[in-house]
């Protein structure tokens, strides 16, 4: 029997980036993975939402801090160079490709 090896992951897509579970949970566990150097990949952040990547940013501290703080901040640092924001409905087509234009050396997301 010949098994392979999975392939790893180039980069994290994230759907729902704006939602509940996003900020009370996904946030603070993204942070949590890049302060024990778990996350070293690039995260793109997809919602429908009318939201420029500057809110998203905010949003995702508030979430850090309501759920557990920011107790170091170049882990955060690290978070936050790492994430990118894609606006779009996820029944076009259009948004599929802006999500791969924001990823452009990944090959297994």
């Amino acid at each position: 029997m010949t098994t392979t090896s999975p392939r790893q992951s180039d980069a994290l897509v994230l759907f729902g980036a704006t939602g509940d579970l996003a900020y009370k949970k996904l946030f603070p566990a993204l942070y949590a993975m890049v302060k024990n150097g778990a996350l070293d990949v690039p995260v793109i952040g997809v919602a429908s939402s009318k939201w420029q990547e500057t809110q998203v940013r905010e949003r995702i501290a508030r979430s850090i801090e309501e759920h557990g703080g920011i107790d170091d901040s170049r882990a955060f640092d690290r978070l936050l160079a790492r994430f990118r924001f894609v606006g779009g409905n996820y029944h076009d087509a259009g948004t599929f490709q802006a999500i791969r234009n924001a990823l452009p050396d990944a090959r297994h997301p």
